[in-house]
């Protein structure tokens, strides 16, 4: 008897990534996940992933279907299905069963097609070789700011004379 092949829903949000919000770590969703601000890490999920066109991301994404329309730097691995969109950007390489990749994508990469359960998922960390991304910097706005981010205090000290 064949295998009956899994129903992805892009339309069942468990999560949401804003715009505005930023992520820096791993996300692990049974549902579907829609990113619409920025991720950095690691993104899997069992369901789908979406990265929406004003999401931005530097993470590795795994999920049975993922559909990309805005900007993703890292590699992608879908168990079903990965769809490009016309305003997708993807640099890293991308395994799936399935890839469409619309006209007008930017895509840097190697990609990879192999049936369905023959191609392995990249290891978490700790199971493997991993580069783990670089936090984003916070930019002080003034000198409390500074100070509460560890940055160099400014004290009021006295002037020092000259030795004359």
């Amino acid at each position: 008897m064949p295998e009956k092949k899994r129903e992805f829903d892009e339309n069942a949000v468990s999560t949401i990534v804003g715009p505005g919000t930023v992520i820096t770590g791993e996300i692990l969703s049974q549902g579907t996940v829609h990113i619409e601000g920025t991720v950095q890490g690691r993104v899997e999920c069992e369901d789908t992933i979406v990265v929406q066109q004003s999401g931005r991301v530097q993470a590795d994404l795994i999920a049975g279907q993922i559909i990309i329309s805005g900007s993703v730097e890292g590699n992608t691995f879908a168990h079903e299905r990965l769809e490009i969109t016309n305003q997708g950007k993807v640099v890293g390489n991308i395994t799936a069963p399935r890839i469409s990749i619309a006209d007008g994508v930017i895509f840097e990469g190697q990609c990879t097609m192999k049936p369905a359960g023959q191609a392995q998922a990249p290891p978490r960390e700790g199971q493997g070789e991993q580069k783990r991304p670089q936090p984003l910097k916070e930019v002080p706005k003034n000198e409390a700011d500074k100070q509460a981010l560890g940055g160099p205090r400014q004290e009021n000290a006295e002037p020092k004379k000259a030795a004359g």
